[in-house]
């Protein structure tokens, strides 16, 4: 994970990469089987909806030619789609809005995944604290300052009549929370699937859902691309998209597939996954949904301007 002094950093080399490769759009246009698409995805139990619509045929079925690449995931996902090492990416959604507004070539595909009971906030048993109204004053480590997590716990915060910096938010990998959280270096931590199914194992209280109440349903990540490859490949971008819609559908409530499918490619044993709180996929991205990530990035100071994100949706 990027930490919050170096991610404009990546995002200024990408820009730079960017124009060294030349991204501006060519304006000439290919059939979705005249090119191989290669896909970019962090091992986690959520890309199971690219590996599922390689293993099942569905871009196939598409007349989609597509090559999955396992990549690194949060912030350094998009320097690596727009330097040309991947055609597509997963990638969180307030990463790729800080991209857009460092002047990258980032065009939002399809969604992938929402806010869901996956996603919670964890503190020690004894802790004394049983609601977010009790976050007054505490430290709450997230895995980057500047991503999904912190909007959503700014958002929690001010809906149970607090300030939005009432809360210190420390920056941690998510390997690392639990044990930062036993030793008393942290007083609550946002934990992900399947990492809330260990918190939960070794005794920690999830006190609510991190997506809930005015962030209830908010779109996580999803797939991109670039301008270019947008405008050069419609057709393979659309077979893309409709495949994804397809896999989410056909993995939504799937528990045996997916205990099935995440151990081929991550880490995750099958007797986590037959323990985890499911993710809620959805192929489809709300339009309304991403721009008041957009408003509340900007509410909140993640953005220093307001951004339609409109013209970033792919047709």
């Amino acid at each position: 994970m990027i930490a919050r002094g170096n991610f404009q950093r990546y995002f200024t080399i990408a820009a730079l990469s960017a124009a060294t490769l030349g991204l501006a759009a060519c304006g000439s246009s290919q059939a979705a089987s005249d090119v191989t698409v290669k896909v970019g995805y962090f091992p986690l139990v959520h890309t199971s909806t690219a590996v599922h619509a390689e293993k099942n045929g569905l871009f196939a079925a598409e007349d989609l030619e597509v090559e999955l690449v396992q990549t690194q995931g949060g912030a350094a996902a998009i320097p690596n789609l727009v330097s040309g090492g991947v055609d597509v990416t997963y990638a969180n959604y307030t990463s790729a809005l800080l991209a857009v507004k460092q002047g990258l070539p980032v065009r939002f595909i399809s969604g992938n995944d929402v806010g869901a009971a996956d996603h919670g906030i964890f503190v020690a048993k004894d802790s004394g604290i049983t609601g977010i109204e009790d976050l007054a004053g505490k430290t709450f480590a997230v895995n980057n300052l500047q991503n999904i997590g912190s909007v959503a716990v700014y958002a929690l915060l001010e809906d149970a009549g607090l300030d939005s910096s009432a809360v210190d938010l420390i920056e941690m990998p998510y390997p690392d929370m639990q044990a930062a959280l036993e030793r008393g270096a942290v007083d609550a931590i946002w934990q992900v699937e399947p990492f809330q199914a260990s918190a939960e194992a070794a005794g920690f209280v999830k006190i609510s859902n991190l997506f809930t109440g005015p962030v209830d349903g908010m779109p996580v990540a999803g797939w991109l691309t670039t301008e270019q490859f947008l405008q050069e490949n419609p057709d393979a971008v659309e077979g893309f998209r409709k495949a994804i819609a397809v896999s989410a559908e056909e993995l939504q409530d799937n528990r045996p597939r997916l205990v099935e499918l995440v151990p081929t490619f991550t880490k995750v044993p099958a007797e986590v996954v037959e323990q985890i709180e499911m993710p809620s996929f959805q192929g489809n991205l709300d339009g309304d949904q991403l721009q008041k990530t957009a408003d509340l990035m900007h509410k909140y100071k993640i953005i220093d301007t307001t951004l339609d994100t409109r013209p970033l949706l792919a047709d």
